[in-house]
C-alpha cells in the first residue's frame, strides 16, 4: 500500500499535446470502465447505482467534428471569449475558431437553464494551453462567470438530491520532462463553487481501501493546490 501511495507521484506517461497521440493519451477511459463503442449516445453513458434518487452519467469526450446541434452552444461560446468568431488561419495570431472540434458542452445545474450553467470541455492546444481544461461557468447577473477550471477533464457526472452534481474528473499533473501523472478525484459544489472531497483513483486503478484513499487524497490535495490545477 505504501508503494501504491508513492506511485500517485512516481507513476509517468508520455504525453505529446500538440498532435493526435496527446489526445487519445487524454482520452484515458474513467475507473473500470471497458471501452463500449456503440452504447454511448452523444460521448455519455447513463448507468443506475442502485439508489433511486442518484445517476452516475460516463462521460467520454470526443469533440464533434460536425458541428454543434443547437445554435446556443456557438453563441455561448462566443460568450466565454475563449475563441474567435472571425477566425482567419492565414492570421496565425494564436487564436481559436468556435467549433465543436474543440469545445463540448455539458449540463451540471439541473436547476438552471445550459445557458445559465455549464460544464465546457476545452481541447489541449486551445489558445496555445497544452492541457485539456474542464471550465465550469455560472449566470451571474447576466453575464457569464467562470466558477472553476480544473486542469484534466471531466470523467463522471453523478446526480445529487440537490440538483447540482458531483463530478469526477481526472487531473493531469505535469512532472517535467515530458512525464505526467493522472489523479481521478471526486469535486463537490458547496458555497458558490466546486471544491475538493477526495481522490479516488490513479493511473493504476481505484483507491480501494478507506487508509489508502484518505492518505492518497492527502497526497494528492497538497499537489494540486501547489500546482493550481484546480482554480
Amino acid at each position: 500500500m505504501i508503494l501504491r501511495l508513492i506511485s500517485v507521484f512516481s507513476v509517468f506517461f508520455i504525453f505529446a499535446c500538440s498532435n493526435d497521440s496527446a489526445e487519445k493519451s487524454e482520452s484515458t477511459p474513467p475507473l473500470n470502465k471497458e471501452n463500449t463503442e456503440g452504447n454511448i449516445s452523444d460521448g455519455e453513458e447513463v448507468s443506475t447505482t442502485g439508489d433511486s434518487t442518484t445517476d452516475t452519467i460516463k462521460v467520454e469526450t470526443l469533440f464533434n467534428a460536425s458541428g454543434f446541434d443547437d445554435k446556443k452552444y456557438y453563441e455561448l461560446l462566443i460568450e466565454t471569449h475563449l475563441c474567435n468568431p472571425n477566425f482567419d488561419a492565414s492570421a496565425q495570431d494564436g487564436t481559436t475558431p468556435c467549433s465543436a472540434k474543440f469545445f463540448e458542452f455539458h449540463p451540471y445545474n439541473h436547476k438552471r437553464s445550459i445557458e445559465d450553467a455549464f460544464l465546457l470541455q476545452v481541447k489541449a492546444g486551445v489558445n496555445n494551453y497544452p492541457y485539456r481544461r474542464l471550465l465550469i461557468f455560472v449566470r451571474e447577473k447576466g453575464k457569464l462567470v467562470l466558477m472553476n477550471g480544473i486542469v484534466g477533464y471531466l470523467v463522471e457526472r453523478i446526480t445529487t438530491p440537490n440538483e447540482i452534481d458531483d463530478l469526477i474528473v481526472a487531473i493531469f499533473d505535469d512532472l517535467g520532462n515530458d512525464k505526467f501523472d493522472r489523479y481521478d478525484v471526486l469535486i463537490r459544489y458547496k458555497e458558490g463553487k466546486y471544491h475538493f472531497v477526495e481522490a479516488v483513483g490513479d493511473l493504476h486503478g481505484t483507491f480501494d481501501t478507506p487508509d489508502l484513499k484518505q492518505r492518497a487524497s492527502k497526497a494528492i490535495l497538497e499537489r494540486i493546490n501547489e500546482k493550481e490545477l484546480i482554480f
